[in-house]
């Protein structure tokens, strides 16, 4: 129908219809060229074709840009991820060499994921920049006035400041090293107070835990967390990591009630044990339920009688009155006499928000026993090879409060993201931080930003502090059992992370060449189990590994 009405057109306006056409395509040619002109020189264009302007015909679609070439790394990659439902996900990766800071390899490493315990990173980076590795907590016994003739006190001031290791680690840390009684502190402080002339408390005894506001639990926790040692609320004065250890262990008789019983502090909650010893082989399959509020510890299900004993960790509900309550019982051991009922002491935001002023002002007591905390430098190392959520949050609260006067979530992020962004140079949309210790879905952190992290501290002069904290491949920490094989065992700092759906592993990479490398790996919203998400992370990893390792 085209060719009809142009050969109908008067010859005239056939002449002026053919030059416009001559026109526009010499236009279109010649853009066409200033284009291709104005092309980095790598770059791969297509030679322009000949155009055929007709009524209603469309735009020529753009070409395909030409694939990048796989190299073997990613080749192997693809493989790890193809055999499993690992492809499923969202894979971030990237590895850096040190020494240089060239980039080796990258898989979408600025996209944001689910950091997980990945986020502890940050926080203990930032502590040790912030606050120094030989930074100390202090925990003390306070009262009003010194002991009268009689030895009497007022009240008696239970001071929390922090501290996360109240409890039965032992120091210098080393991977499960010895334990002593969760209680010891408690039990030092009431010696010191019996030493100082103490023989009564007339007054109250406050477990004081305003040095932190009071926000046990930080933004978007799940709730079935929250009755988990891993979810343990937290708190200024902590006690045993916030939880208890539970032990289920099968009668000798299938048939018969199981045993279920907590320590360090039996009697704690209200215990309902309806687990049954079953036949051998028939597995492990019982629950452990708390309500939100209550004090009744459910315990139901089976445990064959063939297996061994078996534990798990539930979260104390209100740490601080516990420690009141066991600080009550030390001191009456020792014959002083406390005379009025515990009283946990705290500060709600709108209580902190009111009187900000006052934190910087502490009221003027006497100190009658203290306890240090080990160093820094020490503290981290549970926070990043025993990934310790409780101690994180807690380390986030004291950056809070020592930096901005505001022991809170919100002042202790205010401290993380003034270091991430002035001092390791993270840009807006890098990362977004939620939490200190990574359990919160909120927080988002690109593999590339994790990367800048380990290049900042690597040259920071709390390197070894920093490196020294982080697990070590098949030898330490959450790292002690994966990554056994000669090739990569010992030669891995990195910190884990795992939530359901997401597995992270980044640090440092020693070559047999001596070069190190700093690398990121983070999976999110895979369908795997955790144990196989796991495994896959390890098999990139080694992958990484040995694609370096050949390179002198």
């Amino acid at each position: 129908m085209i060719l009809i009405a142009i050969r109908r057109t008067p010859a005239h306006i056939y002449r002026i219809w053919s030059l416009t056409l001559i026109f526009l395509a010499s236009a279109s040619a010649l853009e066409a060229a200033l284009v291709f002109a104005e092309q980095p020189r790598h770059a791969v264009m297509l030679a322009p074709a000949a155009v055929l302007i007709t009524r209603n015909s469309a735009a020529p679609a753009a070409a395909p840009p030409q694939a990048r070439r796989k190299s073997a790394l990613d080749r192997r990659i693809d493989n790890i991820l193809e055999s499993s439902d690992a492809r499923r996900g969202w894979w971030g990766i990237q590895v850096v060499e040190l020494a240089s800071g060239r980039s080796l390899y990258e898989r979408d490493a600025n996209h944001l994921f689910i950091p997980a315990s990945n986020m502890k990173m940050f926080t203990t980076a930032a502590a040790l920049e912030k606050l120094g590795p030989d930074y100390v907590f202090h925990t003390t016994v306070e009262s009003d006035a010194a002991p009268d003739a009689q030895g009497h006190v007022g009240n008696l001031y239970l001071m929390g400041r922090g501290d996360p290791n109240l409890g039965a680690r032992t120091f210098p840390y080393t991977y499960h090293g010895p334990q002593q009684p969760a209680d010891k502190f408690l039990q030092d402080l009431a010696d010191q107070v019996k030493a100082q002339g103490v023989r009564e408390v007339t007054g109250t005894l406050i477990a004081d835990d305003s040095y932190f506001v009071w926000e046990p639990f930080a933004p978007n926790w799940a709730a079935d967390d929250l009755e988990w040692g891993y979810g343990a609320p937290v708190t200024a004065l902590a006690f045993n990591d916030n939880l208890l250890t539970l032990h289920v262990k099968p009668a000798a008789i299938a048939g018969d009630r199981a045993s279920v019983r907590m320590d360090p502090v039996a009697d704690y909650f209200q215990l309902k044990n309806r687990v049954m010893t079953s036949a051998a082989g028939t597995g492990n399959k019982y629950s452990v339920e708390r309500l939100p509020g209550s004090m009744q510890l459910d315990v139901w299900g089976q445990i064959p009688v063939d297996a061994g004993e078996d534990t798990d960790t539930v979260a104390i509900a209100n740490p601080p009155r516990l420690v009141a309550e066991l600080f009550r019982s030390a001191l009456e051991t020792r014959g002083i006499a406390v005379k009025e009922q515990v009283e946990v002491r705290n500060s709600t935001r709108l209580e902190a928000a009111s009187s900000l002023e006052l934190l910087s002002k502490p009221l003027p007591r006497l100190v009658l026993a203290e306890h240090d905390s080990p160093p820094l430098r020490e503290a981290i190392k549970v926070v990043n090879k025993e990934s310790e959520n409780l101690h994180a949050e807690m380390l986030l609260r004291t950056l809070g409060r020592v930096q901005t006067n505001r022991g809170s979530v919100a002042g202790g992020l205010e401290v993380v993201n003034a270091f991430a962004a002035q001092q390791v140079g993270i840009l807006p949309g890098e990362t977004y931080f939620s939490d200190g210790s990574g359990l919160s879905r909120e927080d988002l952190v690109a593999p590339h930003a994790t990367v800048k992290l380990l290049l900042y501290m690597a040259r920071s002069t709390h390197f070894q502090a920093y490196f020294d904290s982080l697990p070590v491949s098949g030898i330490d920490g959450t790292l002690a059992h994966r990554l056994l094989t000669d090739d990569v065992k010992g030669k891995i700092h990195a910190k884990t992370g795992s939530v359901e759906h997401v597995n992270t592993l980044s640090g440092y990479m020693d070559l047999p060449s001596g070069k190190r490398l700093v690398f990121s790996i983070m999976a999110n919203n895979h369908p795997l189990a955790n144990k196989e998400g796991q495994e896959t992370l390890d098999a990139i990893a080694v992958e990484i590994y040995k694609q370096f390792a050949e390179r002198r």
